[in-house]
């Protein structure tokens, strides 16, 4: 099985779906998900996570995959939750850290609904190629351009976001190991340290980034690309 900008080479039915739907479906599983709050509902929404994840043949470790990026993260959150939610009949009290049982449910209902959000949007690039994506965004924004919003600049965002990210990912892994073969894993060390490591992999990240945009920029321009889907002239200005 071969992954390509996170699009997972299987025949699904999710993968056979229109992108347009699949973008209306994700809007509502995402509202479903969110307004869960009772352990039941999580349940549930969560069982139909887990039936989307089996009917798109992606594998649970593709599906689960960008929670583990995530793992500080949702833990920081159920930690803070837990222990600076409420001060009423504390667990365990330590000055100011109280750790509470409505604080620690809480954390739980967060970190619960983070990932089951986390997971449906993995499985719609997982199941969508980025042309379908941006053809799907346009679709459903086509009704707003009579009232003159740019849909195709809108589309186009969406359409080059997917495509950069996975690329900024990957460089992103490749500069901490050129760091931890320089000065050790970033990850190691005091708070501190590791604070400073991080910091430094931002400037070159985001370096990065602006060189590709500004590249991709270039050569869109040097094709005679418009927003507006009528050609211009390569390697010259755009008439109206």
């Amino acid at each position: 099985m071969r992954s390509s900008v996170g699009y997972v080479w299987v025949d699904s039915p999710l993968h056979r779906a229109p992108a347009a739907a699949k973008l209306v479906g994700l809007l509502v599983a995402v509202a479903l998900v969110v307004l869960a709050s009772s352990p039941v509902e999580l349940a549930l929404a969560a069982f139909g996570v887990a039936a989307l994840v089996a009917a798109s043949r992606v594998g649970w470790r593709a599906a689960l995959r960008s929670l583990w990026g995530l793992r500080w993260f949702l833990l920081v959150v159920l930690c803070m939750n837990a222990l600076f939610f409420s001060a009423s009949d504390p667990l365990l009290s330590l000055g100011p850290v109280r750790l509470t049982l409505a604080g620690a449910a809480q954390g739980a209902r967060i970190v619960a609904r983070t990932a089951l959000v986390v997971v449906l949007g993995t499985l719609l690039t997982a199941t969508t190629r980025p042309q379908q994506l941006t053809s799907g965004v346009r679709d459903l924004l086509r009704p707003l351009a009579r009232l003159g919003v740019p849909t195709e600049a809108a589309a186009l965002a969406v359409g080059v976001t997917v495509q950069f990210v996975p690329t900024l990912l990957r460089e992103s892994r490749q500069l901490m190991r050129a760091q931890a073969l320089r000065c050790g894993p970033a990850s190691s060390g005091g708070i501190m340290r590791r604070a400073v490591s991080y910091v430094r992999l931002l400037v070159p990240v985001f370096v990065s980034a602006f060189r590709r945009a500004d590249e991709l920029s270039v050569a869109m321009e040097a094709r005679g690309y418009r927003i507006d889907g009528r050609p211009g002239r390569p390697g010259g200005e755009n008439r109206p």
